[in-house]
Order: C-alpha cells, then sequence, then structure tokens
C-alpha cells in the first residue's frame, strides 16, 4: 500500500508555524557540549559500552533474544544500529538490511501464543533520508523519498505480522517522525508504534493526538535539547513520563514505558496502572540490554513485584496489583546491534548522555545487580 504524507514535507521542520505545535525556532543539529567522551579513542568506547549490544550481525541479536526469552521470559526489540544516511545508496541499502531482518524474525520469532510477547523491529527515520529536515526543495524531496523507504518497511513486515517501532531522534525529526507514524498508522498499518519523548515541551500537546489501539513508547529521551523547546532537569522529565503515560493509557493506548529509574518504574505501577486498572496486556516495560536490574525485571515477569507491593495496599488496589501478581508483566529488551563503525556513535552518545551506564558496566563485569 503506498502512503502520502498529509503535510507538505517542507512543513515538518520543527520550529515550523504548523498545527504541529512547535512555534519557536531553534538552530539546526543537536544540541551537546563537547565532553570527555568525545575524545575517547572508539574501540575503549565499545569495549565500554559492550554490555550494552546484542552483537555485530542480525544473528547474534536474534539468538540474544532467544536466550533472553528462554532463560528470563523477557522479549526484545532488535535495533540495527546507524543513523544520519548522507547517500541515497545508503538509505536503500537499510531498507533492504531491514526487510532482510524482518524475513529472519519472521523465520525465528520467539515461540509465545501471546502477540504481544513476540519480538519487534525499531528504526531511526534518519536511516532513511539523505539529510536532516529543513526548509528547501532538497530537504522536501528527501523527506518524501525517506516516507517512501519507511513505508516500504512498514508494509513488508506488515505482510509477515511484525510490529515496528518509528524511533524519535532529536528535535529536527520530531514533526517528521510523528507525521510519518500517523499517516502511516491511520492507513491500516497497525503493527505500528512510536516513541514519545516527555522532555519536550510540544510533548503535552502531541499525546493528544494519540487514540485508542496506537501503541507508544514512553522515554525521556537521550538527545540533548535546548532549553528554548526541551526541559532540562531530569526529575522533571521522569516525572512527566508518568503523566503522560497515564493520559496516554487513559485514551486506550498501549503504553511501554523504558526508563532503568526503579522509583519512575513504581510511580507508573501507583499512579497509572493500579488507578486505571490496567491489565498486563495493556501496558509493558522496556529496558536497554545491559543495565543491571535483574531483581526489578525479574519481579516484574514473575508477578513477585506486584505480590509485595499487595501488602501496602487496601481495597480494589490491593485486587488488582494481586491480579497482576498472578499475569506478571511484560518485559522487552532494547536489542541494538551492529558492527563498530555504525555502533560506535550510538555507544559514544549513550556514555556521554549518561555516565551511569559505566557504572552499570562495572557491575555487570562484577555480577551485581540491583
Amino acid at each position: 500500500m503506498t502512503v502520502k504524507l498529509p503535510v507538505r514535507p517542507d512543513k515538518l521542520v520543527s520550529g515550523s508555524e504548523s498545527n504541529l505545535h512547535t512555534t519557536q525556532s531553534v538552530p539546526p543539529g543537536p544540541h551537546q557540549k563537547k565532553s570527555l567522551f568525545d575524545t575517547i579513542p572508539l574501540p575503549l568506547v565499545m569495549f565500554l559500552a559492550k554490555p550494552y549490544l546484542a552483537g555485530q550481525t542480525s544473528s547474534a541479536a536474534i539468538s540474544k533474544a532467544h536466550d533472553l526469552f528462554q532463560s528470563r521470559k523477557f522479549t526484545g526489540t532488535l535495533d540495527i544500529l546507524g543513523e544520519d544516511a548522507t547517500t541515497v545508496e545508503d538509505c536503500e541499502r537499510y531498507v533492504t538490511t531491514y526487510m532482510s531482518l524482518i524475513d529472519e524474525v519472521t523465520a525465528s520469532q520467539l515461540h509465545t501464543s501471546n502477540r504481544k510477547e513476540r519480538l519487534t523491529i525499531s528504526m531511526k527515520p534518519s536511516m532513511f533520508s539523505t539529510c536532516a529536515p529543513a526548509h528547501g526543495a532538497e530537504s522536501e524531496k528527501a523527506l518524501e523519498a525517506a516516507f517512501d523507504r519507511i513505508n516500504k518497511i512498514v508494509d513488508y513486515a506488515f505482510q509477515r505480522g511484525v510490529d515496528m517501532t518509528l524511533e524519535a531522534e532529536d528535535h529536527r525529526w520530531t514533526n517528521f517522525h510523528l507525521e510519518s507514524y500517523f499517516a502511516l498508522y491511520k492507513a491500516g498499518y497497525k503493527n505500528l508504534g512510536t516513541v514519545i519523548q516527555s522532555r519536550m515541551f510540544r510533548t503535552e500537546k502531541d499525546i493528544a493526538r494519540f487514540e485508542e489501539g496506537m501503541r507508544v513508547r514512553m522515554v525521556i529521551g537521550i538527545y540533548q535539547e535546548p532549553p528554548a523547546i526541551a526541559h532540562t532537569e531530569k526529575p522533571v522529565m521522569k516525572e512527566l513520563a508518568v503523566r503522560y503515560s497515564r493520559e496516554l493509557a487513559h485514551q486506550g493506548v498501549y503504553v511501554e514505558l523504558a526508563s532503568h529509574d526503579t522509583k519512575c518504574v513504581e510511580n507508573f505501577v501507583n499512579k497509572v496502572v493500579l488507578p486505571l486498572k490496567l491489565k498486563s496486556s495493556q501496558f509493558e516495560f522496556q529496558f536497554l540490554l545491559g543495565v543491571p536490574r535483574a531483581k526489578l525485571q525479574d519481579g516484574l515477569v514473575n508477578g513477585s513485584y506486584f505480590s509485595e507491593l499487595s501488602q501496602s495496599l487496601s481495597g480494589e488496589e490491593e485486587k488488582h496489583a494481586l491480579m497482576l501478581a498472578q499475569t506478571g508483566a511484560i518485559v522487552r529488551m532494547y536489542l541494538p546491534y551492529g558492527k563498530d563503525k555504525v555502533a560506535g556513535p550510538y555507544c559514544r552518545r549513550r556514555l556521554k548522555n549518561n555516565p551511569n551506564m559505566i557504572a552499570y558496566g562495572i557491575k555487570n563485569v562484577l555480577g551485581l545487580q540491583s
């Protein structure tokens, strides 16, 4: 099925005056200061980030996914590392690579009767455009081609019963990724979900556009954005992630809370799941591979987390917690993979924006979990 964007690509530039609730103009490009992590040699970056990668190939990542499901009943979402394509050849290569991954997942899907526990695939919009969104004919043409490529992949996955997620990137891509998602979903591609970043000011209005049956991964966002358009304090972002999750769940959206913060998870359960009486089929938890949260993750899956929580509750909330203790909840691991050349920028950005990941890595080496 061929779908067209509902607005002109040149109106998809973050900062344009449109129906997308973004009115402030900001300079182009990610807003990140140089740090020590920008000077660390790539081999050292890859060593520090190794626990967070599912391998260098699709077969390694899929094998990792099966191991996690068989040993701990965690499902996963596969992500081919790479972003900011610069040539048409690169864009088309990513299309071919994703279609091949879809075939591999179809042939090696997790053995489960619960569709929501199946492997999914995530992708970034900048992999399919030769330039970032900007005003002008060149960008308009590039974004039209990018949307067509994304449409092709999503359609290919739809025909094979594989769920996809169109990820968020820095503010330059926000309009494009959201408009692409809404256009494809409303064209019938119910296998597509997307990502919302609580740090962005515009998110408060963006979430009103989501409808029952849609799927959203709620994150605080890894990209450092200018204070003119985004929150800069993580406690605020985490509080908003829970609040926005509640609003989305109330609208009938399937919410995927992606957070390693145990307090954020606790708040999500106490302020969203229990008050709204969400069943385990209406939400899930997502974690980055390698972050040491074994006790929390295992407790969510086997239900012991909810059983322990019920002891501090009463009435309907206690009953609901005990029901969740019987079913457990879905835990999905984010499984990025790729060769050092493409994995390097991702790993460097992760370490730079969250230095705690070095400590996580040390805990992994020492076998320490929290």
